[in-house]
């Protein structure tokens, strides 16, 4: 399974997606943006020029190259994380007219929702744009900064204490959701 996280617009959530989608499905992670990968996942998680790999999750920085594409187009999935402001509207809908030419096989999720408008808002935003694309949440929640500052993941995170639990649940089982399209394919 090849799992590709991009959008040209920073701050979305990509490193923290692909973090914990590979940590969770036990996948090696690459990125060609700097980031704390290496220091949160090591032995598991490499910065650089991506080099095509099965059961492999790339965290794609805000730029689409022909290394990239060629990577995007061997993927079983492409997320394409999009948060709920205007400018990173305009960027994912960008990102999706580079991509779906070659990959139309496009998840995207919507991250930082407050409320439940929000997300119906910015998906039916993009899907005035595109067909057939399929939407996720994910609230907004500092799980994602809890993450990439102790190397667990959202399913870590959240099976940490009877707190977590219940401070993550949303989140979780929305994540869940996202974790479950890539379980079913194994």
């Amino acid at each position: 399974m090849i799992i590709s996280v991009i959008n040209k617009k920073g701050g979305v959530g990509k490193t923290p997606i692909s973090f914990s989608l590979a940590k969770d499905l036990g996948y090696e992670l690459q990125s060609n943006d700097n980031s704390v990968i290496e220091t949160i996942y090591p032995d598991k998680a490499r910065i650089g020029r991506p080099i095509l790999q099965d059961d492999c999750v790339y965290d794609f920085g805000g730029f689409v190259d022909s290394g990239v594409l060629d990577i995007i187009k061997a993927s079983n999935a492409v997320i394409v994380p999009c948060s709920i402001d205007y400018n990173a509207l305009m960027r994912t809908v960008e990102t999706i007219e580079e991509i779906i030419a070659v990959n139309s096989n496009i998840i995207v999720v919507i991250t930082k929702t407050e409320k439940e408008s929000d997300f119906e808002t910015f998906r039916d935003e993009i899907s005035s744009f595109f067909e057939e694309l399929y939407f996720l949440e994910l609230r907004n929640s500092k799980i994602f900064k809890n993450s990439m500052e102790t190397g667990k993941t959202v399913t870590q995170l959240y099976f940490e204490t009877p707190l977590s639990k219940s401070a993550y649940r949303t989140v979780y089982q929305q994540y869940q959701s996202l974790i479950e399209l890539f379980n079913s394919d194994k």
